[in-house]
């Protein structure tokens, strides 16, 4: 009879070599895609920035975030904050109610809150707008 443990471990390289196999077949399939969606919104984030606040750039990506439901998406819109922030004017209002990246518990509260606020439900806003705690403690070093 084989030893429990030894099914254990044989069941958790099998996980992890198919974990491995997935993320690298995904890789070749969309990574091409992925860096160019990502050029491009890092070069619309600094477009947008030239005329916009960084106010302004939350507010866009929380509006497109309306309508954003799968991985590139986000990942778009995310590149697009985080450029868009750190290029656009400054808006001193922006940061004063962004919790620590460290405070777990009140950086979720916020995210939903303002999701919530701008009416819209779907997880993808959160998860997108989840960048700014790091953004704002990045602004507080400069």
């Amino acid at each position: 009879m084989i030893k429990t443990r030894y099914l254990v471990f044989a069941l958790a390289a099998l996980f992890l070599v198919m974990t491995f196999l997935s993320f690298y077949f995904y890789w070749q399939e969309n990574g091409a895609l992925l860096t160019k969606e990502t050029e491009q919104a890092r070069f619309a984030g600094a477009e947008f920035a030239k005329t916009h606040n960084q106010q302004a750039c939350l507010d866009t990506v929380i509006e497109r975030s309306q309508t954003c439901r799968d991985t590139n998406c986000t990942v778009e819109l995310k590149n697009f904050l985080t450029t868009c922030f750190e290029q656009a004017e400054k808006s001193p209002a922006v940061c004063d109610q962004v919790p620590a990246p460290a405070d777990y518990i009140n950086k979720v509260s916020w995210t939903v809150s303002k999701c919530r606020k701008a009416k819209i439900r779907n997880g993808n806003c959160t998860n997108i707008i989840n960048e700014m705690p790091l953004l704002c403690e990045q602004e507080m070093r400069f």
